[in-house]
């Protein structure tokens, strides 16, 4: 790590002092030292006395540091797993308030993209920015073809600079993680891992681009709801040009009812339009805030800005279900059962989690239940109890809190879990379908199946590994005694439940084929169903006692 040290800060020194003095002229001296960090800066001078409160210091501090440090504070702002609200909230503003570029430096820009002039792509263009991000700026223009749309252009030479920044941030997460056990639960390298990834998205539109066609596929046969449309042979990794849908902000019930909208109904398809991103089609909308939602005539939802979006695995889909109802039934064993494949390895007694289950459903109540309130109260146990959620299971809360929010805004008096009711009654129905339930116990069976064939090479390492002297097995038992006997019944239970899977696999459809019957029962069906059978009920008999 020392001879790291000194060839980082060789290269980069000029950055790293840059940052130092940043963060001490921001008054971060604190934060400097709590992350073992102040031999690295050494001594600075402050340039002024900082008045504001340490998170209003940091997030400005962020904002002077440039983009690769704004998205670090912007992912920060969703962990409130890990942060409290009065720092998750100050770096949220980190969403506005960026600094324009001038024209003159952005048409270089658009024109080297293009690879044409403007004027032969856009019949108009202005030239006054619509809107203004740290890594982006957007203005409104029409094609030739008569096209409103709207041209959102990276700004000039950041690559550079971010990759740079990326090589300090993951360096300074494997300093962090070494110096101080306390700070490394944060997983300090998987957050800048995860901001590295979010950053070389973010630095080639195609991806924005390729989201948007996606979600505009998912919603084809939707027409409630809308999708911008994107002009593919226009747009690049520098450029993105897309439809500009003209549509009112819901900012609140009496504005969009003025504008002759109905808030319940914009509420009710805004909510199953996200339940669908998320349940259904497992991709959805990270970043639902109300400038990303739009009303449209007809009480029509348009969403917009697909540059972050969540994804989530089956199985995360099927956890979040198993949360639902634990929620709606106040179920205290199943909402451990999902916070044990949740939370980090390192806690490993049951008793934290029960506890932390049984602080979370007393502080929900018993009276109606709301999903942005349940679900910041999930978060804030997590952080009381120390269990660092996957992060992005912390993404997806945060998108799924947003939304609440800004459908609460549209309709007060709307219940997102009574409109959801429905919805995921199905895809509780469908996760537990003949079907669904057949491909997954065909799934089982084949990797039953191939670790039955690795287990002879597992087993023959060990015991080369073992005649070597170079296994190392770590036992803390308190029933050492009955090891030996636990051991021969597991195998033993493995041995049937791998037979059981072989023969329904492999043997049954033959046996199922044949003909030969006696008085009327055919013989060899009803023998293998049997066999099949009792090889269920010895294995669930089993399980049962365990």
């Amino acid at each position: 790590m020392l001879l790291k040290t000194v060839f980082v800060t060789t290269r980069d020194r000029v950055r790293l002092r840059a940052i130092g003095q940043v963060l001490i002229n921001y008054g971060l001296q604190d934060l400097v030292h709590m992350l073992g960090l102040s031999s690295l800066f050494g001594r600075y001078s402050r340039s002024a006395e900082p008045s504001e409160n340490q998170p209003q210091r940091l997030r400005q501090a962020l904002e002077a540091l440039g983009p690769t440090f704004v998205k670090l504070g912007q992912i920060l702002a969703t962990r409130s797993d890990l942060l409290s609200d009065e720092w998750t909230k100050e770096l949220e503003k980190l969403h506005s308030n960026v600094t324009t570029l001038p024209w003159e430096s952005m048409h270089e820009q658009i024109t080297a993209s293009l690879g044409t002039p403007v004027e032969e792509v856009f019949a108009e263009f202005n030239t006054t920015p619509l809107a203004a991000a740290s890594m982006a700026q957007v203005y409104r223009a029409r094609l030739h073809s008569g096209e409103d749309v709207v041209v959102k252009v990276l700004r000039p030479d950041l690559a550079k600079t971010i990759h740079a920044d990326l090589r300090l941030l993951a360096w300074l997460a494997e300093f962090i993680e070494q110096q101080s056990p306390q700070l490394a639960r944060f997983s300090p390298g998987l957050l800048v891992r995860q901001l590295a990834t979010a950053l070389n998205h973010e630095l080639d539109l195609c991806h924005e681009a390729a989201n948007t066609q996606h979600f505009e596929r998912n919603f084809h046969n939707r027409p409630d709801i809308a999708i911008p449309r994107i002009w593919p042979q226009y747009s690049s990794t520098r450029l993105l040009v897309q439809e500009f849908i003209p549509g009112t902000k819901p900012q609140n019930t009496e504005q969009l009812a003025l504008a002759g909208f109905h808030g319940p109904t914009l509420a009710a398809r805004g909510a199953l339009a996200f339940m669908q991103m998320v349940f259904e089609d497992r991709l959805y909308h990270a970043d639902p805030h109300a400038g990303n939602l739009m009303a449209l005539p007809g009480d029509r939802v348009a969403f917009i800005d697909f540059g972050m979006v969540g994804q989530l695995s089956i199985r995360r889909r099927n956890q979040l279900l198993s949360l639902m109802q634990a929620l709606a039934n106040r179920d205290c064993e199943g909402l451990v059962s999902v916070l044990i494949k949740w939370s980090s390895d390192s806690i490993a007694e049951v008793g934290v989690l029960e506890q932390a289950a049984q602080d979370f459903l007393e502080r929900l109540g018993y009276g109606e239940l709301k999903m942005g309130v349940a679900l910041m109260t999930m978060l804030s146990i997590a952080r009381e109890y120390q269990l660092s959620l996957p992060p992005d299971l912390v993404l997806l809360f945060k998108a799924l809190i947003t939304a609440d929010g800004v459908l609460h805004r549209i309709d007060p008096e709307f219940d997102i879990i009574k409109t959801l009711q429905p919805f995921l009654r199905d895809a509780v129905i469908k996760r537990y379908s003949l079907r669904a339930t057949r491909q997954r116990t065909h799934r089982m069976g084949i990797e039953m199946l191939e670790a039955s064939e690795e287990l002879p090479q597992v087993l023959n390492l060990l015991v080369r590994r073992i005649r070597q002297g170079k296994a190392h097995v770590d036992i803390d038992m308190k029933n050492l005694s009955s090891l030996g006997g636990s051991l021969e019944r597991s195998a033993l239970t493995l041995a049937i439940a791998i037979v059981t899977a072989a023969f329904a696999l492999g043997i049954a459809p033959w046996l199922l084929s044949q003909t030969f019957s006696i008085f009327g029962i055919p013989v060899f069906p009803t023998l293998s169903a049997l066999l099949v059978l009792g090889g269920i009920v010895w294995l669930a008999w089993r399980m049962w006692r365990v």
